[in-house]
């Protein structure tokens, strides 16, 4: 990594990206779980975990001793090993082990959070757009009641008073305009942030593919699946697993057996080899502070597995509220909501034409109507959001039977 960031050529950046062509939910994660700086930095972890697991499988180097000769004192030299390594091995690299799968199911874990993550920085981008639409929706409601203030002004069936709150009211709209109008290069930072593009100058504009998920498996078989199948889960039980192993090295791992060879001078050979042993006499230390701190980890990972037990169950059952939520405000707003607030200021515009009522109740019927627009808008994000989250929760791309988890309508703005 140079002064400026890290190297482009280590990027993918699709091509119909570079030529201006709109970006899919799909291709974003794909350019995250590839480009994101803080996953791969993730990554390192797997190689830290094998590494230990390289390690614990080595046996210790014999240790070579050598005395000169001196005057009245024989030379002597002899051979150690260590001969209680020989058991804690396989009890090392089964930690070691342990420890290894752990990585790699945090390592998955941390993929469906980025995966989730994209997914939700790209609606806020889709929402970011739709918000400057309706907005430019309402600029241009509020322009065409000013212009019929305007002419009924002039005609004389209007007072200066609903002209210039006519004019005030489009100023208001333009002004919002000029608002939500930044909120689309925040949330474009965020997803280039993601996805690993924030040293390459290429626009990030979302799709229009429509989007209407819908779940087919009950709430309590989704918890099922996502209590059995989570990284999350499997981590907390490898990270139990290799705290068993621990405290068995922790109750063996101090006791010193060493195998020796010693060779002295002699009356035959003048180098005469004779075995040994040296071993720990366990009278003062036997490693109980060492003992404790094993135990003592291995029940805090046994309770961590319910606490995460617990909230992966309040993860799915939450996620799935909130797409519950949304999908039932939405279906309430495209088929109910919406249809009546359009019946309604078309009336209310013609009555306004023919003088019979009065600007106020144009002008509130038009807020109606773009309230339901920006609502509208907000639903199919939080739909997108909540959808997300859902299926990270569960831990698996989830679809409709008998349909694509995709194919609806936009907002209407």
């Amino acid at each position: 990594m140079g002064p400026n960031g890290p190297k482009t050529e280590q990027l993918i950046v699709p091509e119909r990206l570079e030529r201006g062509e709109p970006l899919t939910e799909e291709q974003a994660v794909v350019l995250a779980l590839w480009n994101n700086a803080a996953f791969y930095e993730q990554l390192v972890e797997l190689d830290l975990t094998r590494a230990d697991l390289v390690q614990a499988g080595l046996l210790p180097n014999p240790e070579f001793v050598y005395y000169w000769p001196a005057a009245n004192k024989p030379f002597k030299y002899l051979i150690d090993f260590p001969i209680e390594s020989l058991w804690l091995r396989p009890l090392r690299m089964k930690a070691t082990a342990a420890e290894n799968e752990r990585a790699s199911a945090r390592l998955t874990q941390l993929a469906l959070d980025l995966i989730r993550d994209t997914r939700q920085a790209y609606a806020d981008l889709q929402l970011a757009r739709d918000r400057v639409r309706v907005s430019e929706r309402a600029v241009q409601l509020r322009e065409d009641i000013l212009k019929l203030a305007e002419a009924r002004l002039k005609a004389g069936d209007a007072s200066e008073l609903e002209a210039s709150t006519a004019r005030i009211d489009a100023l208001q709209a333009r002004q919002d305009l000029t608002r939500t109008g930044y909120e689309i290069p925040v949330a474009r930072e965020r997803l280039r942030n993601l996805t690993g593009l924030s040293a390459v100058t290429v626009e990030l504009v979302p799709d229009a593919a429509v989007f209407d998920p819908h779940v087919g498996t009950p709430l309590d078989e989704l918890v099922a699946e996502a209590v059995a199948t989570r990284p999350d889960a499997a981590a907390a039980d490898h990270a139990a697993r290799a705290a068993v192993e621990r405290l068995r090295v922790a109750r063996l791992g101090w006791v010193r057996f060493l195998g020796l060879l010693d060779a002295t001078s002699g009356r035959v050979t003048g180098h005469e080899f004779s075995p040994a042993l040296r071993m720990t006499v366990p009278i003062f230390n036997r490693n109980q502070g060492g003992i404790a701190r094993a135990q003592a980890e291995l029940d805090q990972l046994e309770r961590r597995k319910v606490t995460v037990y617990n909230q992966i169950v309040q993860d799915v059952r939450t996620a799935h509220a909130r797409y519950q939520q949304a999908r039932a405000e939405l279906d309430l707003l495209k088929n109910k909501t919406r249809p009546e607030v359009e019946a309604t200021i078309k009336r209310a515009r013609a009555a306004f034409e023919k003088g019979g009522v009065t600007y106020l109740l144009v002008l509130e019927t038009n807020r109606q109507l773009i309230d339901t627009y920006a609502r509208e808008a907000q639903l199919f994000a939080d739909l997108r959001r909540a959808w997300a989250e859902l299926e990270r929760s569960v831990g698996r791309k989830l679809s409709s039977p008998g349909r694509d988890s995709v194919g609806s309508e936009k907002p209407s703005p």
